[in-house]
Parts: C-alpha cells; sequence; structure tokens
C-alpha cells in the first residue's frame, strides 16, 4: 500500500492514500489509519481490554470483517451507520469496518435514553445500528427501543446481547454480522471532504445538532497533535478512560494512538483506583482526562503513600481537556506527582483539538497553549472585529479542523461558520506572548448590574479555597441586578464547608460584583458523559424553583 504526497500539507502522511479507479485523484478515507498501522506494525500490541489483547493486524482483520457484513446487507458509500458503545473493542473494529465501506460512522453517546438516540438516528437517517447490548449497562434496551421508533434504520446488531434484543428479523446478534467472511477488505475510495463522522452535540439550546467531520478533518486533527506528540520508537503505551464515543477520546486518543503505533489500554468506566493500578501495572507514563477525573485521583481515599510515590516516578506528563481547568487543581496536581500537566482546548465543531501547549515546557498555569499546526485562532468582538491582546472576545477559529457544517441544518451552519471562521461561543484572551486563555461560555456569561463576570474565573478562585473541591458557577435572575452569582460547591473528602464560609472567603478574594452571594454545597454536581459539570442541569433546576 503506497504512501502519496498529500498536496498542500508538505508532508506524507502516516495514512495510505491509494489512487482509486473512480476517477478520484488519490482515496483519502480515514480506514486507512487502522490499515496502516496493521501494514508497518502488523504484530505489535494495539488494545488492551480487561486482560485480553489485540495485535494491529488483528484489529484491522476484524474492522474487515464487519465491513464485509455491512457490504452483504446492502450498506455503501455515504450511508449512515450509527454506533452506540462505551469503551469496548467492537466499537474500534465497528468504526472502522464503518468506514471502511465508505459510509458515515454515527457515534452516539451510550448514556443517552431511548427518546433521545432515537432522535439521532431518524434525524441522521441512519440505515442501520450496531449497539452494545450488556446487561451492565441500560443501553441495550434504549437503543432497542429506539431502533424501533426510527423508520429510517433497516436492520440492527447487538454485541453481548441480553435476553430480548435480538429477534431474527430486523435485530440480530453481531456475531452473525462477522462470522465466515474475509479478514481482508479494499476499503472503498473517498474524497478528502467527504463526511467520515457525524457526531452529535451536547443541545444546550434545542435538539442536538450533528456535526459532520470530514476525513480529512479527522487525520489532519491527528497529524496536527503528533507533531507535538510525536511516536514512540517502541510504541509506547495510552490509557482511554475517557468515552470514544466522545470527539475527544475519538480523535486525540483512539486516532492517534494506532496513527503512533501506540497500545491503547481501554477502560470501559472510569474508576480512579482501578485506573491508578492499570496505570501503575502496565506502566503506561501518562494519562489524559477531564479535570473531575483528575481530582478523583487526588482525592482516592484508597491510594497509598507508595501508590502516590510510584505514580510520582511513573508519570511523564498528563493533560486535561473537555472543560476548564481551574489553575488550583492544576497545581495541584503537578505539585503532587511532580509531572507537567497541560490544558487543551477544542469543540466538536473543530474536530476538537484547536488550541493546545506546542510543548510542555514553559506553558502558563491556566493557559490552554497556542494555535496547533494549519490553525488560526482570533478573539472578536460581537461584530466581528479583531480585539487587540489582553482583551476578552469571543475565539475564533479557523483551518482544517473546522467541520463541514451541521448535518441538515444549514441555517445553525451559518450562524457558527461565518467569513471561514467557527465562531465558538467561548470568550477568551492571550497575555502578551501569545497565551490563550478561556475565560468563560458567551451565553454563560453573568451580568450583574452591568458588569460583565465570567463563571470560570470565580470558580477557579473557590477551587481554591482549603475545603473546596469543585464549584460551578451559573447567573440566576434577580429583581435589582439583572441577574446574580450563584455558586454550588462540594467539599474535599473528610471535610466540611458551609456556604456562608464559603461567601466570607470569596468576598475577600474577589471585587464586590464577583462574588458569589448565593451559594449552595452539595454531595455532588450533575456530569455528563466526559466528567464535564452540567450547568443546564443547574439552570433548569433554578428556573423550576422561581
Amino acid at each position: 500500500m503506497a504512501l502519496w504526497y498529500l498536496p498542500g500539507y508538505g508532508l506524507s502522511c502516516g495514512v495510505a492514500f491509494r489512487r482509486a479507479r473512480s476517477g478520484h485523484t488519490f482515496m483519502f478515507n480515514l480506514a486507512t489509519n487502522l490499515e496502516s498501522a496493521a501494514a508497518r506494525w502488523p504484530q505489535r500490541e494495539g488494545l488492551v481490554f480487561e486482560g485480553r489483547r489485540w495485535t494491529f493486524a488483528e484489529l484491522d482483520a476484524e474492522a474487515s470483517r464487519v465491513a464485509h457484513g455491512l457490504a452483504a446487507h446492502g450498506v455503501g458509500k455515504g450511508d449512515h451507520v450509527a454506533l452506540i458503545s462505551p469503551n469496548r473493542p467492537e466499537f474500534i473494529t465497528a468504526y472502522f469496518g464503518i468506514l471502511k465501506v465508505g459510509a458515515v460512522a454515527v457515534t452516539v453517546s451510550a448514556l443517552l435514553r431511548a427518546r433521545e438516540i432515537a432522535y439521532q438516528l431518524q434525524h441522521s437517517d441512519s440505515v442501520a445500528m450496531i449497539a452494545y447490548g450488556g446487561a451492565d449497562m441500560e443501553i441495550g434496551k434504549a437503543a432497542h427501543d429506539a431502533f424501533r421508533q426510527a423508520d429510517t434504520c433497516r436492520r440492527g446488531w447487538f454485541f453481548s446481547a441480553t435476553d430480548g434484543l435480538v429477534d431474527g428479523t430486523e435485530l440480530f446478534a453481531f456475531d452473525e454480522l462477522t462470522a465466515g467472511h474475509s479478514a481482508s477488505y479494499l476499503s472503498v475510495a473517498t474524497d478528502h471532504d467527504d463526511t467520515a463522522v457525524v457526531l452529535y452535540t451536547s443541545g444546550t439550546t434545542g435538539k442536538p445538532k450533528g456535526a459532520e467531520l470530514t476525513h480529512a478533518n479527522i487525520i489532519q486533527n491527528v497529524i496536527c497533535i503528533a507533531r507535538v506528540r510525536p511516536m514512540d520508537p517502541n510504541g509506547g503505551k495510552s490509557l482511554i478512560a475517557l468515552p470514544v464515543f466522545h470527539v475527544m477520546a475519538q480523535t486525540c486518543q483512539m486516532h492517534l494512538s494506532i496513527y503512533n503505533g501506540t497500545t491503547s489500554f481501554l477502560v470501559q468506566r472510569f474508576d480512579a483506583l482501578k485506573v491508578v493500578r492499570l496505570l501503575l501495572d502496565e506502566g503506561i507514563p501518562g494519562f489524559a482526562g477531564v479535570p473531575t477525573m483528575y481530582r478523583a485521583i487526588l482525592d482516592c481515599p484508597d491510594l497509598t503513600d507508595d501508590d502516590h510515590q510510584r505514580l510520582k516516578e511513573l508519570f511523564v506528563s498528563v493533560s486535561a481537556g473537555g472543560s476548564a481547568l481551574a489553575p488550583e487543581l492544576q497545581r495541584e496536581f503537578m505539585e503532587k506527582f511532580e509531572a507537567p500537566m497541560t490544558n487543551g482546548y477544542g469543540a466538536t465543531e473543530t474536530s476538537p483539538a484547536s488550541c493546545f501547549p506546542q510543548s510542555i515546557e514553559e506553558v502558563p498555569l491556566g493557559s490552554i497553549g497556542t494555535a496547533g499546526w494549519g490553525i488560526d485562532l482570533a478573539i472578536a468582538d460581537d461584530e466581528g472585529r479583531h480585539l487587540p491582546r489582553g482583551e476578552v472576545g469571543e475565539l475564533l477559529v479557523r483551518g482544517h479542523c473546522v467541520m463541514k457544517g451541521y448535518y441538515k441544518d444549514p441555517i445553525a451552519t451559518a450562524d457558527v461558520i461565518r467569513g471561514g471562521w467557527y465562531h465558538s461561543g467561548d470568550l477568551a484572551r492571550t497575555d502578551e506572548d501569545g497565551f490563550v486563555y478561556i475565560v468563560g461560555r458567551k451565553k454563560e456569561m453573568i451580568i450583574r448590574g452591568g458588569f460583565n463576570i465570567y463563571p470560570a474565573e470565580v470558580e477557579a478562585v473557590l477551587s481554591e479555597h482549603p475545603d473546596v473541591a469543585m464549584a460551578a458557577v451559573v447567573g440566576v435572575p434577580h429583581d435589582t441586578h439583572g441577574e446574580e452569582v450563584k455558586a454550588y460547591v462540594t467539599a474535599l473528602p473528610g471535610r466540611s464547608v458551609s456556604a456562608d464560609e464559603v461567601i466570607a472567603w470569596a468576598r475577600k478574594e474577589m471585587a464586590a460584583h464577583k462574588y458569589p452571594r448565593l451559594v449552595e454545597v452539595r454531595d455532588s454536581l450533575p456530569l455528563g458523559p466526559t466528567g464535564k459539570v452540567v450547568k443546564r442541569a443547574l439552570i433548569e433546576e433554578n428556573a423550576d424553583h422561581d
């Protein structure tokens, strides 16, 4: 399989591009990421899950069997296939099998309910569904019921299926899809701007929107990250605890690990103690997660002093993303384990990585770094005028990472992509050296008595309180000021804190217009699938109480 020079990008990608018989100049299918790994490192371990190990050649062979099975059932180029699974080996093989036939993988959250899944199946025009049916999760029953509600889906396959999910007429066992098929499949030729994956946004306003990411979007984003995190000559090891149905783990971990020939240790559900034990037992020198995962590791009561020392000796670097990383948490983790901790930025609509540290050296605390290779960033006001360094405005992104658009929603697409720039809705600033800092969400910005207050800034300060573990800040209606600042906090393990104590402390640490007058102490905060605080739920609670 020949490597072809990619015009306009100045390098030969570690992905195979074949001349296509269909008249295309060259073949650009994201499935070749796995195919190239299998060709280059056939006997190297590509995946480890619950003690079982697969080589890259074995993963590609299984993906080829999936492709043959899909093709036999009439699934082909341009068709949409829904993939509903937690972190399981079948997610990876089904994902690449879908891509091999030239179809589009619609990766659906394994935490959704039937009604939510049915909407995505129907809206995405998925003609088939592959889903996890294990007894340890409710997703099998939800996917089964959603399939019945979506008239676009013709067939579905369940792996690890419990009783009642398979009927033998429309819904089948996954093994039936792959059984008897060849371990080799010549991937269908697709163009660089053909859609490879559709991922639905969280739907903070109205119905979720399906972001279309092209083959070029994803592989160039991988190349962009690989320039900063080059391959280990011996392969290296990576642990994936973030959900692979989410864009961060899908691109920045799954695809990047395959591209670099790294062995991925897949974890179905994050548990701080189990993750640390796996890191130590397998000698995995780094970790990537959302801030709540790092908080859980720091607070895990079952970790011994010896565990902490071994982690300190093991970690080379760790990285965070998915939500704002409080500088205090970043400082605490780095001091505890004496390892560099970086924070990056991205969105589903940007494939996702657009801004991250270009090295682990000399990155200011709280910064998300600088623009990645081939990507432009700008800070703009409401009229789209670019602002000078130091001023707060909306973060705009331009470059190879920006999505094709929202599926079947040209109005929403035109609303966020204007003049070639993706308007993120996030407020940011840059310092004198060009490092970028996220200040908050544009729509989350609180206006109290005419003053603009950025929740992320207040949360970062509250996280420095000696007894506070996590903080989430929202705006609530106020008769006089328009909005008031309200904070939800949780206490560190073994400690307690009162609302009055937090308010009194915050009053001394923040300007008068910023500190929260309303504080609610909780045992936990509502978290989304990636561990990010779901502020929408907190805002809705306040609306219900008004």
